[in-house]
């Protein structure tokens, strides 16, 4: 029995020297894991003030972009009533320059029918005295008959070429 002890103590000796390697290699593993927590930590500080220095420089940023599209928004509203007065203007301005293009047209006619016919009466006129005088002078000269035939070659010259 005494060698049972014996062997009984040497096995207990042994369990408690793998016991306590097996605590020392636990011991060495959780602080292995406690530094790569630690380190896990610490880069997680360094992204968290990364990203609220980037939140507090993309903050202004934000309310300004708001600010510019509540501007453009503004801007282009303004836009589409300006754009729809200037097309009341434009057409406004067609139809008056039609209806003055209209009436110039209208005075333009009238105006060239007076004078036309102001000019071929005066025409007319000028030719007959011509023809009178001419009569009157080519009596004097002869028995009648040259004068007769110089008023029809005068009345003929008068053409409506000469009227227009």
């Amino acid at each position: 029995m005494q060698e049972l002890n014996l062997i009984s103590g040497i096995i207990v000796v042994v369990l408690y020297s793998a016991l306590i390697a097996l605590v020392i290699y636990l011991i060495i593993a959780i602080k292995r894991i406690v530094s790569a927590v630690d380190n896990i930590n610490s880069t997680i500080d360094n992204m968290e003030k990364k990203v609220d220095h980037i939140a507090t420089k993309a903050e202004p940023l934000i309310d300004n972009s708001l600010i510019i599209s509540n501007d453009l928004k503004e801007i282009s509203s303004s836009l589409r009533i300006q754009t729809a007065k200037v097309e009341g203007i434009v057409d406004s301005v067609r139809d008056t320059t039609d209806s003055i293009i209209e009436f110039e047209q209208k005075v333009q006619k009238e105006v060239e029918t007076n004078v036309f016919d102001t000019l071929n009466m005066i025409a007319a006129l000028s030719k007959g005295v011509r023809t009178f005088f001419s009569a009157i002078k080519g009596t004097g000269s002869g028995n009648g008959s040259h004068s007769k035939n110089r008023i029809r070659s005068v009345s003929a010259k008068v053409s409506e070429e000469d009227l227009y």
